[in-house]
């Protein structure tokens, strides 16, 4: 992985250099943007560290015209300019992250770790991820390819040109309305308006004039006529979602409109007819709300001729891919993000979560995913921690191999396909210098302790103290943390 470096401080250029000696990346810096331009202009950079306050043109110009440029190279800032629009106009720009001085140099090699871990993620993709062919009613659509998914289909094809009521089963989150929009969309009504109304986000007694509208008058506060959701959609489509939790007066409200199909606004005495068909979802078993009394039988089965029962994604796994590729498109399309791949491990990962918020939870997910991953494919580290699976019985070890592997990785490939040799030296002497340093932090300085944690006598402890340049209670020789001050200088902290 080729690194540049760009800041006019000597100190952190140095500090950086020192930090990431032995770790096999070929280093390069610059102390203005026009001198780092040439660098890459010679020869591409894998990964860049640029400070914002420059001589001549500032860090994020060089970000942007860089990223511009080569939209592939990663690029983090480094600032002790430390403000909120410095912030947001970096990571607006596509910066990879953005880290503050001070800095520890943990921070650093984490830093540069994340961003090796991205960057062999995408070398192992062959060709950058291309978005799957959109159709116009992609944003409508109900993505999947199990056999329930496949009934659900022959479901949709075989009610859409009646008028019949359809209620529609399933758990918060599973696509109820998308499949009332597709009963819509090809049914004879799909010129007309879709009108969705949620009875459980309604307030109760603001959903009747909602449904119904009213007259000037009709109540304090109405000010003048407004059209009803039921008189709005013509002879369209209303979809009542979550109808199990309707008031039990407007229930008897909605069973007459439904019977009689006509009804009054609120205060009116004009009888308008009810040209929509009616569609209805909740996420309750109505038939046990009837037995409890808390929702009509009259009403239940007014609303039930046909019935459409969504299983939860936890029941249809397969269709995970599909859906995952289709909100990668999506999200691509309606947030202006590149298009992004995922590897078969965070596939995986996704593929082995239950969900319980369903297919919303999924795509939320996957938005969140597309904003805070910046390289072109998404791999199972960048999954939040409930989907990685790091607490979900993983033993010390395979924890352990699976930090390696993440931090190392791409060393390792390295070493493995050149003619390098001492990779285990080089492994062992990053990872003894911190874990001596905390070992000593938690035992207070304790060196009998810290050597019995360790497992190593304490003669053994304090040669590998005075080999790594750690003195007292796990602090380091070296400076630790750098300060942007006005004279360049660094302070240290353990």
């Amino acid at each position: 992985m080729d690194i540049l470096v760009l800041d006019d401080e000597a100190t952190i250029r140095w500090v950086i250099e020192k930090t990431l000696a032995d770790s096999g990346f070929n280093l390069h810096f610059a102390e203005t943007a026009e001198e780092a331009a040439r660098i890459v202009e010679k020869k591409p950079m894998d990964f860049a560290l640029v400070d914002i306050n420059l001589p001549g043109d500032d860090g994020l110009t060089f970000l942007r015209n860089q990223l511009a440029a080569h939209p592939g190279m990663l690029m983090a800032i480094i600032t002790g300019q430390a403000t909120m629009e410095n912030a947001v106009e970096a990571m607006k720009l596509g910066a990879f992250d953005y880290l503050t001085k001070p800095f520890d140099i943990e921070e650093i090699e984490n830093l540069v770790a994340r961003a090796a871990r991205a960057i062999e993620t995408s070398r192992r993709q062959k060709t950058p991820p291309a978005p799957p062919p959109r159709r116009e009613a992609d944003g409508d659509a109900f993505i999947g390819k199990s056999r329930a998914v496949r009934e659900i289909y022959k479901s949709i094809g075989r009610v859409a040109e009646t008028d019949i009521n359809v209620l529609i089963l399933g758990e918060s989150g599973t696509g109820k309305e998308l499949i009332a929009r597709s009963i819509h969309r090809h049914s004879g009504r799909a010129a007309e308006p879709f009108v969705a109304v949620n009875c459980a986000a309604i307030p109760r007694e603001l959903l009747e004039s909602e449904l119904f509208g009213y007259e000037k008058g009709a109540f304090t506060g109405a000010a003048s006529r407004r059209i009803g959701k039921l008189e709005a959609a013509r002879r369209g489509t209303v979809f009542l979602d979550e109808i199990g939790d309707m008031a039990p007066e407007l229930q008897a409200k909605v069973l007459r409109v439904l019977q009689e199909r006509e009804f009054q606004r609120l205060g009116g005495v004009e009888t308008i007819r009810l040209g929509a068909r009616v569609i209805t979802a909740t996420n309750m078993p109505l038939e046990q709300a009837v037995n409890e009394g808390r929702f009509r039988a009259d009403l239940f089965y007014r609303v039930n001729p046909f019935t459409i029962a969504v299983p939860p994604l936890r029941e249809r796994r397969e269709d995970i891919p599909a859906l995952v590729e289709h909100f990668l498109a999506d999200g691509a399309a309606k947030l202006g993000l590149p298009s992004r791949g995922v590897t078969p491990e965070a596939l995986e990962r996704l593929t082995a979560h239950d969900w319980p918020g369903n297919v919303r939870e999924l795509e939320n997910v996957i938005r969140s995913l597309m904003i805070m991953t910046r390289a072109v494919v998404i791999d199972a580290a960048d999954l939040p921690r409930n989907l990685r699976g790091a607490d979900e019985g993983a033993t010390v070890g395979e924890e352990f191999e699976r930090m390696v592997l993440n931090q190392w990785g791409a060393t390792i490939r390295a070493f493995c396909e050149g003619t390098q040799s001492g990779l285990l030296h080089q492994v062992q002497a990053h990872l003894e210098r911190p874990l001596i340093r905390r070992v000593l932090h938690f035992t207070g300085g304790n060196q009998v302790r810290a050597a019995a944690v360790l497992g190593i006598n304490r003669n053994t402890l304090r040669a590998k103290m005075r080999a790594l340049g750690i003195r007292g209670k796990g602090r380091a020789e070296q400076p630790r943390r750098i300060d942007k001050a006005t004279d360049g200088g660094i302070s240290a902290k353990g």
